[in-house]
């Protein structure tokens, strides 16, 4: 396999160009020949050398002997694996300081060009179109120009090359490429190879002053392949770019130093590479490049690419300047989506952002260890947890809930002034069942004793009302009538239900076999529902507890005692730090919305 060419052969390129320039500004495009676009295809398909030159020449589209190529707006697109194919060129193709048809009526179709296609210092007023043909061998523009320069259902095999050619429109619709470190490469290819994977450039765009006004990638397709193949658009001023459903694979995108001013538009792609992204400018009105095309990739520098530097780089951390301009690419892109209104990608494209920033802090952590560099990395890491760096209030909010019911949990197992069940109150209650089954007493008297106060100040009051019936005006009677209605009718409802409920109807040990085992299937369930009840109350109290704690609403007196009073004060720090962060982060989402 042929070495990889390094970046000196850039410069050699450039050179070429540069003397192309030099030497074409003093001719005065005096073309020796003129021929008409039959003929130009028939003499390439004739040579019998390796190459075959055409220079100095103007080449024309005639009406009558270029009917094969008439343009036809209605025709199909190609279908099948074997497409119509109407002529094979074998020999390199080198066209030089040749004038393109001017007409619009054309298009150069169904060839297959068995070996590299190379145009320099050309011109047209016209549109170069080539529909269904076949490159093998890759094709290049070197310093042309050009007014329309399209590729529709063609198959692109190796490399395209433009280099310095001013194009007004140039675009691939529904094409093909395909790229293999086999073929011979001419001098307009870069290649790398590092820890044995091969890096070739399959499109290279190389600008200094002159400008590609439209671009388009439309609904192409790239090939599996061993090489990775890398799209570099590297320099030059756009009005606009538009890329939309392809499929980059395992490709390179680096756009390096480009500038667009109108429309930037990226839609429908995949990309399974970081995008390079070194001093891109695009208008931030005027783009359409929805995050979620790399939010498994992010964004990346390419140097020389040797070393992608992305924001799991750890490398980039050690040069300031590549740090500061991969994060500068990363908030042109923030800005954009804020600038539109889209709140998804702008949240997605920020946490990568701050993922980088967190990866540094970590690095300077590393390098200079100090509790300040500790709780920024530290603290970075936790906003990233808690709120995803404030960009998901939700998720802070869900997060707080589960802390309260964590602290709730604790609560449940210590003793609260709002329910009082502690081992005194469980020993009173199960003395209270022995002497229940002990003694004839029945459950209405149970309760009757313990609310005999409460029932003895309302007979009082009823007797009170009637001894002063005479001495007091009579609406003030009508007024403590429903007091007392109310009041007693509670206690009315609850002996009627003890009441009715009574199953041991006597002492225990008097009960018959067949009653004794009713009585206790019933007093166990019984006793699982109360219980369940008391666990419920308690879970009750202590979540109250917790969300009293967690929101620092106050307490006046705290209703737990011991070691809990310090856990619920810890609670409301806590609570106090996590809801400022989820206040925070609240209204920032409100504000963008």
């Amino acid at each position: 396999m042929n070495k990889f060419y390094t970046m000196k052969k850039i410069l050699f390129l450039i050179l070429l160009c540069n003397i192309a320039v030099s030497t074409n500004l003093f001719s005065q495009n005096n073309y020796k020949r003129k021929i008409s676009i039959s003929e130009w295809i028939e003499e390439m398909e004739k040579c019998k050398v390796q190459e075959y030159w055409l220079e100095d020449t103007e080449i024309y589209y005639d009406e009558s002997a270029d009917s094969l190529y008439h343009w036809n707006q209605a025709r199909p697109k190609p279908s099948g694996k074997n497409p119509k194919i109407d002529k094979s060129i074998s020999p390199i193709v080198i066209i030089r300081n040749c004038k393109l048809p001017d007409s619009k009526a054309f298009q150069i179709r169904n060839i297959v060009f068995q070996n590299n296609i190379s145009f320099g210092d050309c011109e047209g007023a016209g549109q170069l179109i080539f529909y269904n043909c076949t490159f093998k061998q890759g094709l290049d523009f070197l310093n042309s120009n050009l007014i329309q320069l399209g590729f529709e259902y063609c198959s692109i095999q190796q490399r395209t090359v433009v280099v310095e050619s001013q194009i007004s429109m140039f675009s691939f619709k529904n094409c093909s490429f395909y790229l293999d470190n086999k073929a011979v490469k001419s001098i307009y290819e870069i290649g790398y190879e590092i820890a044995n994977k091969s890096y070739q450039h399959l499109f290279y765009i190389h600008q200094n002053e002159k400008r590609i006004n439209s671009f388009y990638l439309s609904n192409c397709k790239l090939e599996p392949t061993e090489v990775i193949p890398i799209f570099s658009f590297n320099g030059g001023k756009y009005d606009l770019i538009y890329i939309e459903g392809v499929n980059f694979s395992n490709s390179i995108v680096s756009f390096n130093n480009c500038s667009v001013k109108e429309n930037f538009t990226v839609q429908d792609c995949k990309f399974h590479l970081p995008l390079g992204m070194y001093k891109l400018n695009f208008p931030k009105d005027n783009t359409s490049f929805n995050w979620s095309q790399l939010d498994s990739v992010g964004l990346g520098l390419y140097e020389d690419y040797l070393q992608p530097y992305t924001n799991k780089t750890d490398t980039l951390f050690y040069d300031v300047s590549l740090f500061n301009e991969l994060n500068s690419s990363y908030r042109k892109f923030f800005s954009m989506y804020r600038t539109q209104g889209d709140i998804e990608s702008a949240n997605a494209c920020y946490k990568q952002m701050k993922d980088m920033e967190t990866r540094r802090y970590y690095h300077l952590y590393q390098q200079n260890p100090s509790i300040v560099s500790w709780f920024n990395w530290r603290f970075n890491q936790f906003l990233k947890y808690f709120s995803e760096y404030g960009t998901n209030p939700v998720q802070s909010l869900i997060i707080s809930m589960w802390t309260i019911l964590f602290f709730a949990a604790v609560y449940f197992f210590f003793y609260s002034d709002w329910d009082g069940v502690n081992r005194t109150f469980l020993i009173k209650q199960h003395r209270k069942t022995m002497q229940y089954f002990r003694s004839e007493q029945r459950l209405e008297d149970f309760y009757t004793d313990n609310y005999m106060e409460d029932l003895k100040t309302f007979a009082d009051y009823k007797k009170e009302m009637a001894e002063s019936k005479v001495e007091i005006p009579f609406f003030i009677i009508l007024l403590g009538k429903p007091l007392y209605i109310l009041s007693i009718i509670k206690h009315k409802i609850l002996t009627f239900i003890y009441r009715r409920t009574e199953v041991l109807q006597g002492r225990w040990i008097d009960l018959k076999p067949v009653r004794k085992s009713f009585v206790g299937i019933t007093v166990i369930f019984s006793i699982i529902i109360y219980l369940v009840y008391l666990g419920f109350i308690r879970a009750l109290n202590s979540i109250t507890l917790s969300i009293n704690a967690f929101s620092t609403l106050g307490f006046g007196a705290i209703p737990v005692k011991g070691v809990s009073r310090y856990i619920t004060i810890l609670e409301g720090f806590l609570g106090w730090f996590l809801l400022s962060i989820f206040s925070v982060s609240l209204i920032s989402q409100m504000l963008q919305n």
